[in-house]
């Protein structure tokens, strides 16, 4: 093991640069798609200089840092100005050579800030996986810079995904940075954002953020409980056109055991936030919160419909659906409800995605997806449904739905829930 402990500030790298510490003797990535197998045999230590970053890059492209173990710096990495195109793969950041224990940097794990874009943190395969836990402030920050991809990174577990290790305020802060992924529709390529003091993902002033495929909230196989301190996903100070979920095989994100909402859409925040196909269940607040204007913070209370849907707020505070009946007969089950939203103005027809979720618990969450259909409203805004999905829902299981205007991608709270009957 080799520990390199500068007592001078590292020099800043300008030029195109590769720094591998898995050259070293049985230094290997980890081969594990859920967990991690690595064995490193490299460590900055940065004790003797605290106020200084670990690696910074600044106006440099296409620089690699792997096989790393990075701490007890301000902040591990950074990667600013006009950099482009920089990789972070296969790093302790936060952690020791084990990847077990805190030894965190003083506040972030890694920073890309200052116009720097299209850089990845992980990446598709599990060699690439960063575990980025400890810090003393948030794991992963992105600020001023956009298209960067965040993937396959444990942040805020142990190597294992299995433990908390968590970062002391978020897991993963995105702030004026538009078009940033979070994760992606492999098993490789998802996120584990778990065990953080604070919120696990938080999004600010950015646009067209996809997270897809991640868990958030759970261990790295998506069942135990190891919830972030708040909310799983938060939008607020115009976070606006955020996909949670593509509609792909794989993108569906588990957002559970957190301990506030699942995904909190602040009245600040803007519009056409979709949150489409997870499984959100078990967190200690509201599946999906639409906070309403005046409310300064989260109140775990269903937000009212209203007539005709024109109340604004954070997603256009879109009415939820109400199940009026959910029966299963014969191997079949039936739901129906309506929705009193936007009415068809002018002869524009407003149309809305109504999906529908099973649940094990009575809860204003959707743990189980399980189908969806179209409907349009008429001149008064309502509109009747009735569905069955493929596969009978048992007894006893509860129902719920979310309504999302088609033309602006605004998505409502779930509905209240309503459990199934036998007659």
């Amino acid at each position: 093991m080799a520990t390199i402990k500068p007592t001078t500030p590292l020099p800043v790298i300008t030029d195109q640069v590769t720094i591998n510490g898995y050259t070293q003797a049985r230094a290997h990535p980890s081969a594990k798609v859920v967990g991690n197998d690595a064995a490193l045999k490299v460590e900055l230590d940065g004790t003797s200089v605290p106020f200084a970053n670990g690696l910074e890059i600044s106006n440099s492209d296409g620089s690699v840092i792997r096989g790393l173990v990075i701490n007890g710096f301000t902040t591990g990495i950074a990667i600013h100005g006009d950099s482009v195109g920089n990789r972070i793969e296969g790093n302790f950041i936060g952690t020791d050579v084990t990847g077990t224990l805190d030894r965190g940097n003083r506040t972030n794990g890694v920073i890309i800030s200052g116009g720097a874009s299209e850089n990845v943190v992980g990446g598709s395969t599990p060699d690439k996986r960063n575990v980025i836990s400890g810090n003393g402030d948030i794991g992963i920050v992105l600020i001023d810079s956009d298209a960067n991809l965040i993937k396959g990174d444990y942040v805020g577990t142990d190597r294992t995904g299995t433990k908390d290790l968590g970062n002391d305020d978020l897991g993963v802060f995105i702030g004026d940075a538009s078009g940033t992924t979070v994760g992606g529709t492999t098993a490789a390529s998802r996120n584990v954002i778990s065990g953080n003091s604070f919120d696990g993902i938080s999004v600010a002033t950015s646009q067209g953020t996809k997270v897809l495929g991640n868990r958030i909230g759970t261990t790295a196989n998506g069942t135990g409980a190891l919830g972030n301190g708040l909310v799983g996903v938060s939008l607020f100070n115009s976070a606006s056109d955020t996909l949670l979920e593509d509609g792909t095989s794989g993108g569906s994100n588990t957002i559970a055991f957190n301990g506030s909402d699942g995904v909190a859409v602040f009245a600040s925040a803007g519009t056409g936030n979709e949150v489409s196909r997870n499984s959100i269940f078990s967190n200690g607040g509201l599946g999906i919160d639409l906070v309403g204007p005046g409310e300064d913070g989260l109140s775990n209370v269903p937000t009212p419909n209203d007539a005709g849907d024109a109340d604004p707020g954070a997603n256009n505070l879109q009415n939820k659906p109400l199940i009026n009946s959910a029966k299963t007969v014969s191997g079949k089950t039936t739901i129906q409800g309506q929705l009193d939203s936007i009415p068809k103005l002018d002869g524009v027809v407003q149309t809305y995605t109504i999906e529908f979720y099973s649940n094990p618990q009575d809860t204003n969450e959707g743990k189980k997806f399980i189908g969806e259909k179209s409907i349009t409203t008429s001149v008064d805004g309502l509109r009747t449904f009735t569905f069955s999905p493929t596969t009978a829902v048992s007894v006893g299981q509860t129902i719920t739905a979310t309504a999302t205007r088609a033309s602006t991608h605004d998505t409502s709270e779930f509905s209240a829930p309503r459990k199934v009957a036998a007659f």
